[in-house]
């Protein structure tokens, strides 16, 4: 709930209204609809994003400034990016970075907005390297224009802290992944107020790294403190995303989520239960029925019965039915949980041979199809984004003449 008592959805439709009214506001309407995407992923609603993107798209003209229409197409990739759409993730922000870099120049912040974008999609395509490097360009850019003690500096570094965490996680080697997290909670303490969401943020991503720490050490201790201090940082991001934005919101379901899972590792499963059992509740009621979120949670409930609360045949209904809903959806690390639902439904079956070596057949047979899927075109992506070639090409010729004239102008 938003000033006024109106509601995000409410705010859009009276700017859209005022904007189709306006002589010029038209213009703007690509931009507006790049951020009523951006706020349906920010609810978890993967269709209704990706058709805010198709429409987002649809109007770009190529009287647009420049700077409005790589927003827009940062905004569009990086959803793009985040709904697995990345042969569309990748048209994008190839656009992108091309036309700022023409219009800024390739020294400028603006282009290290872009740059940030194209980092986070090597990220996801586990191109880690690379991805260090376009985080370090941009990092380097920022910090030559804009200083140390900025905004869009600390989340630099916040992007690049979190790539090399995924770099050195194979090789243990988290120090300045650490640094760099400390460092830009560090500038956004100083800089914004003392309750904030990026706040919030640095502080879940600086707990991420030490839980790496301490699964990766043989010193119990030192993992002991390290795991410990890690749920003192995710208590302060529930209490912290409770007075921003509400108790009942996805954002303070995921702390929940992470503290139960600390909680796990530490040996407390009683604990475990609750915060999971109140992340679960939370995102069944403010997500869409069945989505693979709040699917999530559930499936770290099943497996904390599964394996440490001995709850076997209650953890063997939740993977089942986790498993029947998983299977028909689409979305960032459902195929992830998919696997944890076989893999408990083993643990729970250990006893009983027959359900065992059925579960197992099921297994190999997903895991067969899995990788058929990754070794064939995904038909899905085309499905879903049935318009956006056709668009993008578009796009990319008018780009093309209206960079021209304004070379010619200039």
């Amino acid at each position: 709930m938003l000033q006024d008592g109106l509601t995000g959805y409410q705010i859009f439709i009276r700017t859209r209204a005022r904007l189709k009214s306006s002589l010029y506001g038209r213009h703007l309407l690509a931009l507006l609809y790049g951020e009523e995407a951006s706020r349906m992923m920010a609810l978890c609603k993967h269709k209704s994003a990706i058709t805010w993107v198709q429409r987002a798209i649809k109007h770009i003209k190529p009287d647009l400034p420049a700077s409005l229409t790589i927003e827009v197409f940062r905004q569009c990739c990086k959803i793009c990016v985040a709904s697995k759409l990345f042969t569309e993730a990748k048209a994008l922000v190839v656009y992108s970075l091309k036309l700022s870099e023409e219009t800024h120049g390739a020294s400028h912040p603006c282009h290290a907005q872009t740059l940030l974008i194209y980092g986070f999609y090597l990220l996801n395509m586990s191109d880690i390297d690379e991805s260090v490097q376009v985080y370090r360009q941009c990092l380097d850019i920022f910090l030559n224009t804009l200083g140390d003690v900025n905004l869009k500096t600390a989340c630099a570094r916040q992007a690049l802290g979190l790539a090399l965490f995924i770099q050195g996680y194979n090789q243990y080697n988290f120090p300045e992944a650490l640094w760099q997290i400390e460092k830009s909670t560090q500038i956004l303490e100083n800089l914004l107020n003392s309750k904030h969401v990026f706040i919030a943020a640095s502080w879940r991503l600086k707990a991420l790294l030490l839980e790496g720490l301490a699964a990766n050490t043989e010193n119990e201790q030192v993992a002991v403190t390290n795991l410990r201090q890690a749920k003192k940082l995710y208590w302060s991001c529930v209490k912290m995303s409770r007075e921003i934005v509400g108790e009942m919101t996805v954002q303070t379901a995921r702390y929940y989520e992470h503290v139960g899972k600390v909680y796990r590792v530490l040996g407390k499963p009683h604990k475990a239960e609750d915060c999971l059992l109140r992340a679960e509740f939370i995102m069944n009621h403010v997500l869409e029925e069945g989505s693979h979120e709040s699917l999530g949670v559930t499936v770290h409930i099943a497996t904390l019965y599964a394996f440490d609360l001995d709850k076997k045949t209650y953890a063997e209904r939740l993977f089942l039915k986790c498993l029947r809903s998983l299977r028909e959806i689409r979305g960032v690390g459902v195929d992830d949980f998919i696997e944890m639902c076989y893999r408990g439904l083993l643990r729970v079956t250990d006893n009983r041979p027959e359900l065992q070596n059925q579960y197992l057949e099921w297994y190999t047979e997903w895991r067969d199809q899995i990788q058929e899927q990754h070794q064939q075109t995904s038909s899905t992506s085309a499905k879903l984004f049935n318009s956006l070639k056709p668009l993008l090409e578009y796009v990319s010729q008018e780009l093309k003449t209206s960079t021209r004239h304004r070379t010619n102008s200039r």
